[in-house]
């Protein structure tokens, strides 16, 4: 009687810390975009973004979250479209532009230990850039 007892329980505990390991296969990806549209929230305020891909590797380690920033044109863009004519940039319809997007994130389990952005270039710095701004301020 005991035996037929104790084997469902010993079965639901191996089974445990896979189903706990597989969780963070799903709550990374949406971490990582949650994280992703924070960041961009405060730097670019009016780009809207619209997440295209989600890739996740190495068993929920390492997220990269894809997508393209869509926002107004940069008035350089507007008034050379409109050959600087007062009346024509009036005139004309808003005019946006689309640019690509992309956050890498690494946890370790389910918490989040770093951030690196792909694009846009304005983002995206290298690694050891920040290392070189320490180095020479120092």
């Amino acid at each position: 009687m005991n035996k037929i007892r104790i084997a469902p329980l010993a079965g639901l505990l191996l089974v445990m810390p896979f189903l706990a390991g597989g969780c963070t296969l799903y709550q990374n990806p949406s971490a990582c975009e949650t994280r992703m549209r924070s960041e961009l929230a405060r730097a670019a305020p009016h780009d809207r973004l619209k997440i295209s891909n989600v890739g996740v590797g190495i068993g929920g380690s390492r997220v990269v979250v894809e997508g393209a920033l869509q926002g107004p044109a940069a008035a350089s863009e507007v008034s050379a479209a409109a050959s600087g004519a007062v009346a024509a940039v009036r005139a004309a319809p808003a005019k946006t532009r689309s640019r690509a997007a992309a956050l890498e994130c690494t946890f370790n389990g389910d918490a989040l230990v770093s951030t690196h952005w792909l694009a846009p270039t304005e983002m995206a710095k290298p690694a050891d850039a920040d290392a070189d701004d320490e180095s020479t301020s120092g």
